[in-house]
């Protein structure tokens, strides 16, 4: 597989478990631990996918989609939620927000990659 990811996540685990399988899986991981400039990185980067978590230190995962919405530059790329609000009323509110979808920890890796393998396919 080839492509860039652009991952938002401030669990320094986390980030390490979903930088570790992108690159085992071919995929450029290009990290951000609390969505700061995320317009101008995920741009810059040419990422095909966006891996997002919801609870960050200076902005929600839905303040930053909507940034992203937002730009010209950045509107089309996907955003995939990894979150660990997993109850049904949660996933759909993402959803409805504009998340493309709705990856819920623990994470699984298979699950994870056969989700960015989607967005990166074209």
């Amino acid at each position: 597989m080839t492509g860039t990811v652009v991952v938002v996540e401030d669990n320094a685990m986390n980030m390490k478990l979903l930088e570790q399988a992108l690159t085992i899986a071919g995929y450029q991981a290009v990290k951000s631990s609390d969505g700061e400039g995320l317009v101008g990185l995920t741009a810059e980067s040419g990422a095909s996918v966006i891996l997002m978590d919801i609870q960050l230190p200076k902005q929600s995962g839905v303040d930053l989609l909507k940034q992203l919405k937002a730009d010209d530059r950045t509107k089309s790329v996907p955003v995939l939620a990894v979150t660990a609000f997993a109850d049904p009323d949660s996933v759909s509110g993402f959803l409805r927000e504009g998340f493309d979808q709705v990856i819920t920890k623990p994470i699984s890796i298979r699950r994870l990659l056969d989700e960015v393998a989607k967005y990166c396919a074209g």
